[in-house]
C-alpha cells in the first residue's frame, strides 16, 4: 500500500559567495520539504534489533522509547520481544532536511606579502563540507554507506 511519496514538494540548493579585503567566502545549503522517507534505522535498529546488536549497536530509542512494563504507552515493541515486525506505515516519516553541504573560507595576501616569499601570489582556502544537518527524521547516518565529514587546506601559490 502507498503511504506517501518520497519525492518532496520543494527541494534545492541555496548558495552564496562573497569577498572583503582580501577574505573570500563560499557556502551551499541543501534543502527538501514535504516528502516521506521509510526510517530504515528506526525498523532495524530500534524495533527489530537482533539480540547480539543489543550489545554492540543500538540506537538509544531501542532502550528507552520502547515498551517496558504493563500500563506502558510506547512507540516500540519490549526489547525482549525478539520476532520480527513486518514493515509498517509507522516507520514511514515526513522528510523535511536542511543542511549546509560545503563551505569554503579564504583569504589572498596582499602582493607585496606574496613578493616577500618570492611569489606573485599567494592564497589559503578551508574547505569543509557535510557541516550540519536538520532534519524532521532522527536516525543514524552512515549505517550501510559512509559518510564523512572532511576539512581541508590548500595554499595556492603563482611564480
Amino acid at each position: 500500500m502507498i503511504i506517501g511519496s518520497s519525492r518532496p514538494k520543494v527541494e534545492g540548493v541555496l548558495g552564496s559567495s562573497f569577498s572583503w579585503k582580501g577574505f573570500s567566502m563560499n557556502f551551499d545549503f541543501r534543502y527538501r520539504m514535504g516528502g516521506y522517507s521509510f526510517n530504515s534505522v528506526l525498523y532495524n535498529k530500534v524495533e527489530n534489533i537482533t539480540t547480539s546488536q543489543l550489545k554492540y549497536n543500538q540506537d538509544k530509542r531501542a532502550l528507552y522509547d520502547r515498551w517496558q512494563k504493563p500500563g506502558d504507552i510506547a512507540k516500540f515493541k519490549n526489547i525482549a520481544d525478539s520476532q520480527s515486525t513486518p514493515m509498517s506505515s509507522r516507520f514511514v516519516q515526513k522528510d523535511n532536511t536542511l543542511t549546509l553541504e560545503s563551505l569554503r573560507v579564504g583569504y589572498e595576501f596582499k602582493p607585496e606579502i606574496a613578493r616577500k616569499v618570492g611569489v606573485s601570489s599567494l592564497r589559503l582556502n578551508a574547505y569543509m563540507n557535510d557541516i550540519f544537518r536538520i532534519s524532521s527524521i532522527k536516525q543514524e547516518r552512515g549505517t550501510s554507506y559512509p559518510f564523512s565529514r572532511s576539512v581541508s587546506f590548500n595554499l595556492s601559490l603563482t611564480l
